[in-house]
């Protein structure tokens, strides 16, 4: 029986950081805008290219998972149930492609006042004197 609580309590736990990822992505109506910054993301040379092979992959297990036939829970045989598979893949790909977008969102943030220099004093003279 402990076994089972366990078991019940890691799922749910799974459940909980998918969802949570979901909510920070703005429950998916952001991630479309997000979605246009990719290909800056894919092209940015600051960007580590394990960060890049991350959403390449997520998004290609995500789109092969929906092209191909094999479920997790088959809607054939539970119904409309089986839709909860597809579901969560969705909600994990897109929490798993904000999560990076929304790192890449603050580098360029940090990097776009790199050229400002603070505390610096200077002053302005004519040249008539």
């Amino acid at each position: 029986m402990e076994f089972l609580k366990r078991m019940v309590n890691i799922i749910l736990d799974f459940f909980k950081k998918i969802l949570v990822r979901f909510k920070k992505a703005k429950f998916g109506l952001l991630f479309i805008f997000d979605l246009l910054k990719l290909p800056d993301f894919m092209t940015d040379k600051r960007i580590n290219i394990v960060y890049k092979v991350k959403v390449v992959s997520v998004l290609i297990f995500t789109i092969s998972y929906f092209v191909s036939g094999v479920d997790i829970i088959p809607e054939m045989l539970t119904g409309a149930f089986g839709f909860i598979d597809d579901i969560i893949v969705l909600i994990w790909s897109i929490g798993i492609v904000n999560e990076e977008i929304n790192r890449y969102r603050n580098i360029t943030k940090k990097d776009k006042h790199s050229n400002i220099i603070e505390n610096v004093e200077f002053s302005i003279k004519d040249e008539e004197e």
